[in-house]
């Protein structure tokens, strides 16, 4: 990514490491709230991307999305709301129901700099996928999670994690400073058609 397109992208600058120090300590207070009520988690997306190539978190990212079983939370959600806002955080908006439950909140930093997300996956067993609005992953990467460590405490995750990394990142080894998820996302775990994408952006700009 050159420079010009990195004063362009706002969203991905280099986080501090203050800020990157914040985001650790409310990420493991997040996952201990999630153990003491029972609520299995695991990690995917960007945070399991940062634990893997980065062995912490991804510098520039800017949002933390921890993973449940959404019939998991649904009778618990309440309470693990109330639980959020207890200790500091600010829940900004949620859903409690199907297909797109989950939180959202900030901490101590402001969501421009770092936000929070629990995002709840289902399964459609006849697909043999676990789904969440248009994003889908084969139902073996999920089926039978493996425990990771990051930040001195283990946490389950997809197994194998690479596979799971490839499917939704294609070259995940190679790092793309970029917001813009028809970059770095795959289309066949988010629906997204680059190609549609392109022509939105020449329809919006001939406007």
């Amino acid at each position: 990514m050159n420079n010009k397109n990195l004063k362009e992208d706002k969203k991905v600058r280099l986080r501090s490491k203050n800020e990157l120090e914040i985001r650790e300590k409310e990420f493991i207070k997040i996952c201990n709230l999630l153990d003491n009520l029972n609520i299995k988690y695991f990690l995917q997306t960007g945070i399991l991307l940062g634990a893997i190539r980065h062995k912490g978190f991804i510098p520039w990212d800017w949002d933390v999305e921890i993973s449940v079983f959404a019939k998991e939370v649904e009778d618990k959600i309440d309470i693990l709301i109330d639980q959020i806002n207890n200790l500091g955080f600010n829940v900004e908006k949620y859903y409690k129901d199907s297909p797109k439950l989950k939180i959202d909140f900030v901490g101590k930093l402001s969501k421009e700099i770092n936000s929070y997300t629990i995002q709840g996956w289902y399964h459609d067993k006849n697909k043999k996928i676990f789904w969440r609005n248009k994003f889908k992953v084969p139902d073996y990467l999920f089926n039978e999670m493996r425990e990771i460590e990051l930040f001195g405490k283990y946490h389950l995750a997809p197994f194998p994690p690479e596979k799971y990394l490839e499917h939704q990142y294609g070259n995940w080894r190679k790092p793309l400073q970029t917001s813009d998820k028809s970059k770095y996302l795959t289309k066949r775990f988010s629906g997204i058609s680059p190609t549609k994408i392109f022509i939105k952006k020449i329809i919006n700009f001939m406007k």
